[in-house]
């Protein structure tokens, strides 16, 4: 409590206040110092605990900012598309629909659309009949 002081030393200071104040005034001086002593405690206690609060404060402040960062980072879908092959992949699928939907390109990689031409020659000269296309244009 009282530090580094021994007791020793505590009856060399209660023999110096004995003689500077006298017999009669160290209950008085005893009562001021006890007074004194509460009020530095106090002071010193209260100011302990705001800087232990501001602390605190600013310690969650960080956290907050720490987790804002975190939330808008796991909410940024470019960064989310960025860090993976997902766009890639999208884009991938987009021209693979595409090639899949565009029949002629399907029909002119296979030998498809020269069975189909044949068929049609075939059936106009049996029929007779010609393109509505071509019936147009004449």
């Amino acid at each position: 409590m009282l530090g580094s002081i021994g007791f020793p030393e505590v009856v060399l200071i209660f023999i110096v206040v004995l003689l500077v104040f006298g017999p009669k005034k160290l209950p008085e001086f005893a009562k001021i110092m006890g007074k004194t002593i509460r009020e530095f405690r106090k002071t010193v206690n209260e100011a302990k605990a705001t800087i232990e609060e501001e602390i605190e404060k600013a310690d969650i402040a960080q956290d907050l900012k720490a987790i804002d960062r975190d939330i808008k980072d796991a909410t940024d879908i470019n960064k989310i598309i960025d860090g993976t092959d997902l766009a890639k992949d999208l884009k991938g699928l987009k021209s693979d629909i595409k090639d899949m939907t565009d029949f002629e390109k399907m029909a002119e990689k296979t030998d498809i659309s020269k069975d189909f031409k044949e068929i049609d020659k075939e059936i106009k000269e049996k029929t007779g009949f010609e393109d509505d296309k071509k019936k147009e244009s004449k």
